[in-house]
């Protein structure tokens, strides 16, 4: 692939482990200390796409799953469309999709909270729709965008009351503050905490987006 997508995957990688990749943290949640006992990161889930001369309907969904430990969770990021605005003064962006449902079976068990995070290049933004933000059994703790000097954008959700099961939809701008012959990359992070019924532990699961400039391969 191009040299700036390789050097993207790369950087982002190095990120993602060393966010990710720990035994044992303390993290704070809606005010309190928790102590996570094991963290398990899943394999990521890719998606390549070239961007085109003009705006067109996508609709490719991105899907993950993951059992166990009691967890049970479905989490998927559906491409809706690609809006080609730059000559018209705009900027070219992605309408996405995202969202997830969990479970928790264990006796006790809840789930804590839910983050989905976005890491980005520094010329393009990552726009949450509050608006369009769907939640059962979770409530909206933290929302951060993604402005242009940024490197992550985040939606921060609280489950309500030790809830087993949780949903959330949202609906995401990416804009991209380029030619349309450059390239980008998102990485996005969805960020399961739960209580299993004696300890706090959290699932990760990654989502990276490439996106090719028009005319190169």
């Amino acid at each position: 692939m191009i040299k700036r997508l390789e050097w993207n995957k790369k950087t982002a990688a190095l990120v993602l482990g060393v966010v990710f990749t720990f035994s044992i943290v303390t993290v704070f949640l809606s005010g309190r200390g928790i102590t996570i006992a094991e963290n398990t990161t899943l394999d990521p889930v890719e998606w390549t796409f070239q961007r085109p001369s003009e705006s067109v309907i996508i609709l490719d969904k991105l899907d993950a799953a993951y059992t166990g430990d009691g967890l049970s969770a479905n989490m998927y990021i559906l491409m809706i469309r690609y809006l080609n605005t730059s000559f018209i003064g705009g900027k070219d962006h992605f309408i996405i999709s995202m969202a997830i449902n969990a479970t928790i079976s264990n006796s006790n068990g809840f789930i804590e909270s839910v983050h989905v995070v976005a890491y980005k290049d520094k010329e393009s933004t990552v726009d949450w729709q509050e608006t369009d933000l769907y939640l059962e059994n979770l409530s909206l703790a933290a929302r951060a965008d993604g402005y242009r000097m940024d490197t992550q954008a985040y939606i921060k959700l609280a489950g309500v009351n030790h809830t087993s099961n949780v949903h959330a939809t949202t609906i995401t701008f990416w804009y991209l503050l380029t030619p349309n012959t450059q390239s980008h990359q998102l990485e996005v992070a969805y960020e399961i905490t739960y209580y299993n019924g004696t300890a706090y532990n959290r699932v990760v699961q990654p989502f990276q987006l490439n996106i090719v400039g028009r005319g190169e391969t």
